[in-house]
């Protein structure tokens, strides 16, 4: 979920490049093959402006995000628990809570 103040830090770098991942749709997934082959299913966007945000309004929040070339969404108050950072990813931190002996123990050796 994303907070207000982190839209409004994530609209004032939005040259820089901060990654947002939408889980809407469908979750952030990551698919291991039978070869051992990793896929992983993001929505990845960019914020693409300011956040806006209302004095009348003080919980409220508008920040413009992009998709591709010319897809374009927002993130606001509503819909703020269907995104996050992606330092806040939940395959991010299930990956570093893994061993590193187990993430390749089941592929055999070339030698």
């Amino acid at each position: 979920m994303i907070t207000k103040a982190q839209a409004i830090a994530l609209g004032a770098n939005h040259c820089g490049s901060t990654c947002i991942h939408y889980t809407g749709r469908h979750n952030c997934t990551r698919i291991i093959g039978k070869r051992g082959g990793v896929t992983e299913r993001i929505t990845a966007v960019r914020p693409s402006g300011r956040c806006q945000t209302w004095k009348t309004r003080p919980e409220e929040f508008r920040l413009p995000v992009k998709y591709g070339l010319y897809e374009h969404a927002e993130i606001t108050h509503r819909n703020a628990d269907e995104w996050h950072v992606a330092s806040d990813c939940p395959i991010r931190q299930t990956l570093a809570d893994t061993p590193d002996e187990t993430i390749g123990a089941d592929i055999p050796s070339a030698e």
